[in-house]
């Protein structure tokens, strides 16, 4: 985890992390094949992971400096930018090689004044699991989505430290080509 930085002169307004209806339900997913979905009974979270890692880029953002402020979406607050995202995946696999877990996290990076993305990509991260346990299985999911969260915001902070203009009232640099 890096530790904090000079913060940049910009705000951020943070949507909720959206996620399919399959992630959106409260039973923890798994694979049981490549082609199947499969849902635990009896195991539910605790949270909802769109609020989790929502709440763990948040905190990441803030840990980094990356902006002066960053505030959760409200529908009030204005910001420099509006950082968005989606849970991809985040599941048991229980094909192949063992048990594993499979996470995907995609961000964006929108400036607010235009509406434009000036940022965007999407992390993965698997992690094997030695006991078939369902809390093993959600702590390496956990640590896998928290290692995928670093990732991206990492890569948020460092794109927005080496482009975004150091004016006040600047427009936000163009989406690089191997980004958009």
């Amino acid at each position: 985890m890096a530790s904090q930085s000079e913060p940049l002169p910009y705000t951020a307004v943070l949507q909720p992390l959206r996620a399919s209806q399959m992630l959106t339900q409260d039973r923890i997913v798994y694979r049981p094949t490549q082609e199947e979905v499969g849902f635990y009974e009896y195991h539910r979270w605790a949270e909802d992971p769109r609020t989790t890692i929502t709440n763990s880029v948040l905190s990441q953002l803030l840990q980094r400096g990356t902006f002066s402020q960053v505030a959760l979406f409200d529908g009030r607050t204005r910001g420099d930018y509006i950082v968005r995202g989606s849970i991809d995946q985040l599941e048991e696999i229980d094909f192949g090689e063992g048990v594993s877990v499979r996470v995907r996290i995609s961000l964006e990076l929108t400036e607010a004044a235009s509406n434009k993305p000036v940022w965007r990509k999407t992390s993965e991260s698997t992690g094997q699991v030695a006991v078939g346990e369902v809390r093993t299985v959600v702590s390496q999911m956990s640590a896998s989505a928290t290692k995928t969260v670093e990732e991206l915001v990492s890569g948020l902070d460092a794109f927005l430290r080496s482009n975004a203009p150091q004016r006040a009232g600047a427009s936000a640099p163009p989406l690089p080509e191997a980004q958009k």
